[in-house]
């Protein structure tokens, strides 16, 4: 049986520019609130790669009520949990804890202060993970291949930036950035839990009316396109295993294929419960590998995502395994999904959705999303009917839109 799901879902915009939303929840005695500004992937100064990541790593290091270790001793009182990133934060806490968590959230993602001995270890804390990524060839040759689809897209940059950028960045840094991009306009809070969402919009914009500032100025990030033409690259490492993603440039998650799109994935590479083409044909006919996954969708965003094949597989079958890849890939160009993995894919897709919102965080999250990319806030009752209206033709006619096996970059490292 199809799963199906109805929310009630307050909207409220503040003269600041910013959106409210409230997701009613009566099931369970639990609260979540999200805060996402608009902070975009071209904000980040070019020669600065990494000081986004490190402002949303060190919101919750002290704050101009708080130290680090006072905030965090008052979110563990409420039985809350916390955390920053760079375009705001999470709470979720006892629902009768909401109102001292709410103004928690509020002052770790409005008010740091970003103090220069915390600052300094979180720093060291992100560069000992960079090291780490640097000798991980699975993370090296990821880093690689969106360096191959984005070029000087901000979205090519790696997202932790490098040892040189993170270690000459400052308090200071830290400090300009977050009073330049942390604005009210096109941000959005949103909240879910028991409480009536008129009522939870009230408390909302009396946490947040004080919140003020200018419209960010976003620069237009350069214009990234498909590749002309394929590439192959090797990075050797001293490894026992070779790890290759290849693709190249997807859509953006308002494409009017995306559902299409999120069909085509699971027949092609990706979703539990039934064997995917490339699993079926990679890992359980040819024996090449435990891991192999490909689709296009999951990076679908606000700016282009990438079509992405991965496979981890002994060198010596590494163009074996990325043969396989190309071989699938103009199948499913070429030859419709059949009538049982079209079946499979929709009874998964209709059956499992609902899971994903069981915690209210994860509402919360899908509140913003739907106001964000325009879904409708009744985007989750009309979901199972759009995947369900999907034909193994459409699956097909979009595959060959979307799949450019002779413009792939392939990018690989590991042992030679």
């Amino acid at each position: 049986m199809t799963a199906r799901i109805q929310l009630s879902i307050a909207e409220r915009v503040l003269d600041s520019g910013l959106t409210l939303l409230a997701v009613h929840n009566p099931r369970v005695p639990t609260f979540a609130c999200a805060v996402s500004l608009d902070v975009r992937a071209g904000d980040e100064d070019p020669a600065r790669p990494g000081l986004a990541n490190l402002v949303g790593e060190c919101l919750d290091e002290g704050t101009r009520r708080y130290t680090g270790l006072e905030l965090a001793a008052a979110a563990e009182r409420l039985g809350a949990a916390m955390e920053g990133n760079h375009r705001g934060g999470v709470v979720m806490c006892p629902a009768a804890a909401q109102k001292d968590a709410l103004g928690l959230l509020r002052e770790m993602v409005l008010e740091p202060v970003f103090p220069g001995r915390e600052v300094r270890r979180v720093q060291a804390e992100v560069l000992t993970e960079i090291k780490a990524e640097a000798d991980d060839p699975r993370a090296v040759a990821a880093r690689r291949f969106r360096q191959e689809v984005y070029g000087a897209h901000p979205l090519g940059r790696p997202t932790h930036g490098t040892t040189k950028s993170v270690a000459a960045l400052k308090p200071k840094d830290l400090r300009a950035f977050h009073a330049a991009w942390f604005r009210p306009h096109g941000g959005f809070v949103a909240t879910a839990g028991p409480e009536e969402p008129e009522r939870a919009l009230d408390r909302l914009e009396k946490a947040f009316r004080g919140f003020r500032g200018k419209a960010p100025k976003h620069t237009p990030p350069p214009p990234v396109e498909l590749a002309a033409r394929g590439r192959d690259a090797h990075l050797p490492m001293p490894r026992e295993q070779v790890h290759v993603y290849l693709g190249h440039l997807g859509i953006r998650r308002t494409h009017p294929d995306y559902y299409v799109l999120s069909v085509m994935d699971h027949v092609l590479g990706t979703g539990p419960g039934f064997t995917s083409r490339c699993s079926r044909r990679l890992r359980d006919e040819l024996g090449l590998c435990y891991a192999v996954s490909a689709g296009i969708t999951a990076s679908a965003g606000e700016e282009p995502g990438t079509f992405t094949a991965y496979i981890g597989t002994s060198p010596e079958h590494r163009q074996k395994a990325i043969d396989g890849f190309l071989a699938e890939i103009r199948r499913i160009r070429s030859e419709p999904p059949t009538a049982q993995e079209l079946q499979d894919v929709k009874d998964y897709l209709t059956g499992s959705f609902v899971f994903a919102l069981e915690r209210n965080s994860n509402l919360a999250a899908y509140a913003i999303r739907a106001r964000r990319f325009a879904l409708g806030f009744d985007f989750l009752e009309r979901y199972p009917d759009l995947v369900r209206s999907v034909t193994a033709e459409q699956v097909r006619e979009a595959a060959e839109r979307h799949l450019h096996p002779d413009r792939l970059a392939v990018v690989s490292a590991g042992a030679t």
